[in-house]
């Protein structure tokens, strides 16, 4: 008797199973049935908040349902970061994840684990960046950057805009990589620094490309070399950190639509697909060049994890190598 319940229980169970199993496959496969929500971790009007709502408008076209762009700041982005393993993994809390995704557990304590609490969707786009110098700084290459600063120790300030952005990263990789000496001027961004720039009380910067534009056009700075894949066509003549020799020293500012680990495949390929077919348009395109950043080759779900790890692992190895300290 004893067994014959046993058996009716076990049955039971595997019913159950099996029948939440296949409610929990349909509920995926008419994905999306309601309005979903877009998490950035930096204020309104920043080139995170523009490179999510380039992305979120189009996606909701042709999702059917909308993609309401949550702005969350706060706690050195992982106040929006952490609602997400919070949330239900049913693809319907999205963040707009950046290098500080990888960067800042390094820096502080955060509630969650980066790499397992959280499945990337859609490598949508990369920062383009610009090494620049004050006129009045006698260097026109890296080359010659790199040169000064051994000759001349003390002598080279760059603009920090908060320990741990990729361009605290990329002039730290720099210095690290070439042993030459070059101290971080730290800003709460870079807007506050740019005048200690422009008038030489800073030699060096590494700006977002629309803005390195407009001051090097002007003959306010001098344009060294391109954190890009590829010369911009508004600079042709101003080579990229690969073609100038120092390829190994260049840090890649991506923006990763993410969920929480575990969300049902299916709804990640849906995700996956619908941010490429955005990623198509020329209008979309064209809102991120504005905000200086470029669309990527397309990546797998599994090959931007695997960028994820590889990027944890370097910059760790670099913030601990450089001492370098959160914000305070």
């Amino acid at each position: 008797m004893r067994e014959l319940t046993r058996r009716t229980t076990l049955a039971a169970g595997l019913a159950l199973a099996a029948t939440s199993q296949a409610s929990a496959q349909a509920s995926a496969q008419a994905w999306p049935t309601k309005p979903s929500r877009f998490l950035v971790p930096y204020p309104v009007g920043g080139i995170v908040d523009i490179v999510t709502r380039s992305l979120a408008e189009p996606m909701q076209a042709d999702l059917g349902q909308p993609v309401v762009v949550e702005p969350k700041p706060g706690g050195n982005s992982t106040l929006a970061t952490a609602m997400i393993p919070q949330a239900p993994a049913d693809g319907y809390s999205w963040l707009m994840a950046t290098i500080s995704h990888v960067v800042v557990p390094h820096l502080q304590p955060v509630p969650y684990d980066p790499l397992t609490d959280f499945q990337p969707v859609a490598l949508v786009a990369v920062a383009t960046s610009v090494a620049v110098v004050n006129p009045s700084l006698p260097v026109k290459t890296l080359q010659e950057l790199v040169a000064y600063g051994k000759a001349n120790p003390g002598k080279l300030n760059y603009l920090n805009p908060g320990n741990g952005s990729s361009i605290h990263l990329s002039a730290e990789l720099l210095k690290n990589q070439y042993k030459f000496d070059m101290t971080p001027v730290p800003y709460r961004g870079i807007p506050p620094g740019m005048t200690d720039l422009l008038e030489g009380r800073l030699q060096v910067g590494l700006l977002p490309g629309p803005l390195a534009l407009q001051h090097v056009q002007s003959g306010k700075l001098r344009a060294l070399a391109v954190l890009a894949d590829k010369r911009l066509p508004t600079l042709p003549d101003v080579p990229t950190f690969a073609e100038a020799g120092f390829g190994d020293a260049q840090v890649m500012s991506w923006y990763v639509i993410s969920v929480r680990a575990g969300t049902p495949a299916t709804i990640v390929e849906r995700m996956h697909g619908s941010a490429l077919k955005a990623l198509q348009s020329a209008e979309t395109r064209d809102r991120l060049a504005k905000a200086g950043c470029e669309v990527p080759a397309p990546r797998s779900p599994a090959d931007i994890l695997a960028m994820w790890k590889a990027d944890y692992q370097r910059y760790g190895k670099l913030i601990k190598e450089a001492g370098i300290k959160g914000d305070s």
